[in-house]
């Protein structure tokens, strides 16, 4: 309890500590490299010991980076050129959402030793001094000045740190207790009779109750001394239940000319502040594929809108592709409004035309509400434009790409901005090849050779314990391991080999970079928890995916085990499991059914016009936070994106695909029973049917319905029976031979799941 008080303490205003040189206690790194053990002697108190550059033309930097983030007053530098000379040209620089910002610079300076003051507190941890001048310098001594920092806006973060809206029933279910100590008994307390339903022990500020999974609708919290944390639920699919409508509304509000705001906005096709790397045709491909009826049964609220409705300004934006049918699901209209911009704009770099593999190869199983004529035009395109390695000026502000062949091998990584993931082209050239055969090219062999070809270079070249591989990628880091996971389970006994064991190798470094209090998976081992200075929200949010998809393709099961925990402990970070004991998204407490607290802001105005759409991901903690600083608020940057939500929406495209199970059994000598495991029980209050069929190899095939098996159920049963006879349709009875296979499917395309009985 003490140490509460003195937090509340801190929260009533600025805890002020004498101002000391706290470069004494921060880390030096510099532009000689991580082998220069010299650099230290630049904040090492002693002005006779320096750092010296190497003789270079090119920016010579030292960063000073601190134990925390710290309200800079002042900065003295004491520096010179190893002939005596000044330095004329100098910045101080901090690091601010993927960039260095000048706090100071000059380009005529005459002094050897400088002292800055700022007249505004600089809240940073660390501080880096950029000189401009050529040749060799040396500096003896980089001194920083300030206090501990305590924000405004910080607010009291609860002992016990949940998931605040709930937890699925048969998942790993874990709380944070950052100062309770180790072997304290916590209960699980059921709001509604008060009673302790379950009990444990905290070991390493944790908490475990993944075997509590009550057939309840009641709320439940945990329990420790006087100690409460906010009260949660417990579902069959309670992740599903608060998301799905979300995740589809967002994707409706953020669209382009057509969503929350018709304004044209710069950086921005199909969505808002989309760019050509917010992957969000083939999100919304997997979202349909993976869980194909429960995105049927979400609400109907588009209507196609010609684009001859809109001015002159408009004309072109889209309306190429024909019309969808009006009673097609919301996220099969998106699919084809992504596609229409996509064409109508003539969009050629390399990662909105491989977007559209995506629609090519998800077409059949959308073909009942789409014209064949959509499918027509965009093959064409895509064929025409796959191998151009030249980009229109449209396409994009900024092109990081070399080339845009899709064809080629592609070796160049991107940055933490997330524009460029190893391997981005494998997955399209793997569809275009399927797709490319079912149009008898005879040319389709070059799609899965390009796709091989880069496989094999991934697996010989990657190196996952350099963060720029892994999280490094920001939102984007999915695309990888989803390309290992897609081509080992499509084309297994074509896979390039070591694909298995480099999955396994990913997984390894994840899991020991996720072994704290968090479950949350480091930038690095011993530095940074997350990339400096950027707003992560989408990393968070897509390492589900990574997770899922390295799991479905390594053998050991330890390992899995443990993926599993990573997948549920970032659900749960986004949902208020983390430092600051907030919701990623601001609105979350009046969208989000159970949310009590969320984001400390969300960004006015920016390109993408996010404050009327709903379910946005605004902010998430920053490394300043971890292990635990709630103190410094809301530090760094915040604005939400459509890469965040992307980022969300794939993940639990996934998390569909693993949870869906299939199993046939015979129940006596004509009948078997079918019980299908899938996302689709979100209300206990309402009976959960669904229609299925029922195949054999023999040729016939019936529907049977599936019945939700009881209110808490993530199973829907039902029975098919069978009879060894001629075939006679539509007649409710599964004709068979003695060595047909029965089979019944949910999931499409490559999310598609099956089981099987064998009648012999």
């Amino acid at each position: 309890m003490k140490i509460c008080i003195i937090f509340l303490m801190m929260l009533s205003g600025s805890v002020m500590c004498g101002q000391n040189n706290l470069s004494l206690v921060g880390k030096a790194t510099s532009s000689n490299g991580n082998d220069d053990i010299t650099t230290k002697l630049a904040i090492d108190g002693n002005i006779k010991s320096c750092w010296v550059s190497k003789e270079t033309n090119e920016l010579k930097w030292v960063l000073v980076t601190l134990p925390g983030a710290t309200e800079v007053v002042k900065v003295t530098l004491n520096m010179e050129h190893v002939d005596g000379k000044s330095v004329a040209s100098y910045a101080l620089q901090t690091f601010i959402n993927g960039y260095y910002n000048d706090l100071k610079k000059s380009v005529n300076n005459t002094d050897k030793t400088i002292t800055i003051e700022f007249k505004k507190p600089v809240l940073t941890d660390r501080i880096r001094l950029a000189i401009r001048d050529n040749g060799q310098v040396k500096v003896n001594e980089f001194e920083i000045y300030g206090q501990e920092y305590v924000s405004k806006d910080a607010t009291p973060v609860k002992e016990i740190i949940v998931n605040q809206s709930g937890y699925n029933l048969g998942k790993p279910k874990r709380f944070t207790s950052p100062l309770i100590p180790d072997n304290t008994t916590f209960y699980i307390k059921n709001t509604k009779t008060q009673k302790n339903e379950y009990q444990g022990k905290v070991n390493n500020h944790l908490g475990d109750f993944s075997d509590f999974n009550p057939l309840s609708s009641d709320e439940y919290e945990v329990v420790i001394d006087s100690f409460s944390s906010y009260p949660f639920r417990i579902g069959p699919y309670w992740l599903e239940r608060v998301t799905y409508q979300n995740m589809v509304d967002f994707m409706i509000g953020a669209r382009h000319y057509l969503g929350t705001t018709d304004k044209i906005r710069s950086l921005s096709w199909a969505w808002r502040d989309g760019d050509f790397f917010n992957w969000s045709m083939q999100t919304l491909v997997a979202q349909y594929l993976s869980n194909p009826e429960a995105y049927k049964r979400l609400d109907k609220k588009i209507k196609y809108v010609p684009n001859s409705n809109f001015p002159e300004e408009y004309k072109g934006k889209w309306g190429k592709l024909e019309p969808y049918k009006a009673d097609a699901p919301d996220i099969v209209k998106m699919i084809h409004w992504d596609a229409d911009v996509k064409i109508s704009e003539e969009l050629h770099h390399e990662m909105q035309k491989a977007e559209l593999a995506h629609f090519l190869y998800a077409f059949p199983y959308l073909k009942e509400w789409l014209p064949q004529q959509n499918f027509d035009i965009v093959y064409k395109y895509t064929v025409d434009n796959w191998e151009k390695s030249t980009v229109s000026k449209g396409s994009t502000r900024y092109d990081q790409s070399p080339e845009h062949n899709l064809l080629a091998l592609k070796t160049k990584m991107g940055t933490n901005k997330g524009e460029l993931p190893p391997g981005h082209s494998v997955i399209p050239n793997l569809m275009m090849y399927e797709v490319a055969k079912k149009q008898d090219a005879l040319d389709a062999d070059k799609y899965f050779n390009a796709a091989f070809n880069q496989m094999e270079w991934m697996i010989a070249n990657l190196d996952w314990k350099d963060p720029l591989t892994t999280k490094g990628q920001r939102m984007s880091e999915h695309i990888t391991m989803r390309a290992f996971a897609y081509f080992y389970h499509q084309y297994p006994k074509r896979s390039p080999k070591g694909l298995v064991e480099k999955a396994e190798e990913w997984a390894k470094i994840a899991i020991s970079r996720s072994n704290n209090m968090w479950d949350f998976r480091k930038y690095t081992d011993d530095g940074d928890w997350v990339p400096n200075g950027w707003n992560e929200t989408g990393n968070i949010l897509s390492l589900p995916a990574s997770a899922i998809a390295a799991k479905s393709v390594i053998k050991n099961k330890d390992l899995k085990q443990e993926l599993d925990r990573i997948t549920w402990s970032h659900f749960d970070n986004a949902f208020g499991r983390n430092p600051t004991g907030r919701h990623f998204s601001y609105d979350a407490p009046r969208e989000i059914e159970g949310v009590e607290l969320g984001w400390y802001s969300f960004h006015h105005g920016g390109v993408g016009l996010l404050e009327e759409v709903r379910f946005v991901f605004d902010g998430s903690p920053k490394t300043n936070h971890y292990p635990n600083h709630p103190e410094i608020g809301n530090l760094g940057w915040t604005e939400g994106w459509v890469q965040h939500n992307t980022a969300f929406n794939v993940s639990m495209a996934y998390l569909a695909h693993d949870d869906t199970q299939i199993e046939l059994t015979k129940k006596d000598k004509k009948t078997i029973q079918i019980r299908l495991k899938a996302p689709i029980n979100f209300d206990e209050n309402k009976a959960d049917t669904l229609d299925i069929e029922v195949t054999s190899t023999g040729g016939d095939k019936v529907t049977v319905t599936l019945i939700e098996e009881g209110p808490y159920s993530q199973y829907l049963k039902g029975q098919v029976k069978f009879k060894c006879k001629k075939i006679k349709k539509e007649d409710g009875i599964l004709q068979v031979k003695k060595s047909d296979i029965i089979s019944v499917s949910y999931g499409l395309g490559y999310f598609e799941k099956t089981g099987t009985f064998s009648i012999n």
